[in-house]
C-alpha cells in the first residue's frame, strides 16, 4: 500500500516549586500522532491467516498499515531535603506513559487499541546521606539506599501474539563512597561500593525483545531474564603529569 508520511503534534508543559525543605516537579506531554505506521496480518479468503512461501518456508504474511492514534504521559520528581539535617536527601521519581489507537485496529484477536513497545509505570526512591567532610582523611562520603518498582505492564499491543504482560518487579540497589585525602587535603583516590538487586529478583523489562526467546531448559522459565544480583567496586586514582 502507498504509506502517507507520520505527522504529529505534541504539546508538553511543567511546573516546578522550590521550598527550603522540599522540590516538587511536574511535567506532562500529549503526543497527537496521524497515520500511525503499524503492521497487520492479512487474514486469508477463508478467514484464517495467510500464508506465503519465501524459499520454501511458509510464514505468515502481514502488511503495513495506518492509522490515528495518541500519546501522552506524565513525569513526577520530589525531593525532600529536611533541615537542618542538609546532609540527607530523600528522591523520588514516578513516570507514566499511555499509547492508544484511536480506533480499535481490525484483525486484533481481542480487538487491543494499545500502542506497542510502552513501558511501564515506575516509582524510584532514593534515600540518601552525603557528607562533605567526615573526618580527616574522608570527603565527599555517601551512603544511599534505592527502590526501584516497575509496575505490571497489562496495557500491551494484543495483536498477532506481539506482546504479552509484563508482571511488575522491585529492585532493591545500595552503595557507598568517599574521597580518600592526604595530609594536604588532596585527594589520593576514590572508592566506591554497590549492589543492585539485592534480592537478586528475576525480572524482565516490557521493552526487551529477548523475553520472547525460547524456553531455558535449564529454569523452565519462557525468555531471557535480566541480571541478578550484582556486586561492583569501583576506585578512581587521579594522576598528575607536569613537564619542564
Amino acid at each position: 500500500m502507498n504509506l502517507k508520511s507520520e505527522t504529529s503534534l505534541q504539546l508538553d508543559g511543567g511546573v516546578e516549586v522550590n521550598y527550603e525543605h522540599i522540590s516538587l516537579g511536574v511535567s506532562a506531554f500529549f503526543n497527537r500522532m496521524n497515520d500511525f505506521i503499524f503492521y497487520q496480518k492479512l487474514l486469508s479468503t477463508a478467514g484464517g491467516d495467510s500464508i506465503v512461501n519465501v524459499d520454501g518456508e511458509e510464514n505468515i504474511a502481514f502488511r503495513f498499515n495506518q492509522q490515528n492514534a495518541k500519546l501522552y504521559g506524565l513525569e513526577l520528581n520530589i525531593d525532600i531535603h529536611p533541615h537542618p539535617l542538609d546532609w540527607l536527601h530523600f528522591e523520588n521519581n514516578f513516570s507514566f506513559v499511555r499509547g492508544r489507537f484511536d480506533e480499535k485496529v481490525d484483525g486484533f484477536k481481542t480487538g487491543s487499541d494499545n500502542l506497542p513497545l510502552i513501558p511501564a509505570p515506575r516509582w524510584n526512591g532514593e534515600l540518601k546521606a552525603d557528607f562533605k567532610k567526615a573526618g580527616k582523611f574522608l570527603q565527599n562520603l555517601y551512603a544511599r539506599f534505592e527502590v526501584d518498582k516497575t509496575f505490571r505492564q497489562d496495557k500491551h499491543f494484543t495483536g498477532f501474539d506481539t506482546e504479552t504482560a509484563t508482571d511488575g518487579f522491585t529492585l532493591l540497589n545500595a552503595g557507598i563512597g568517599a574521597n580518600i585525602t592526604g595530609r594536604r587535603n588532596n585527594t589520593l583516590f576514590s572508592l566506591h561500593l554497590g549492589v543492585t538487586n539485592i534480592g537478586d529478583v528475576a525480572y524482565q523489562n516490557h521493552l526487551s525483545r529477548l523475553k520472547y526467546t525460547a524456553e531455558n531448559n535449564v529454569t523452565g522459565r519462557v525468555g531471557v531474564f535480566n541480571m541478578g544480583r550484582n556486586f561492583s567496586v569501583k576506585l578512581n586514582v587521579p594522576l598528575e603529569f607536569s613537564g619542564k
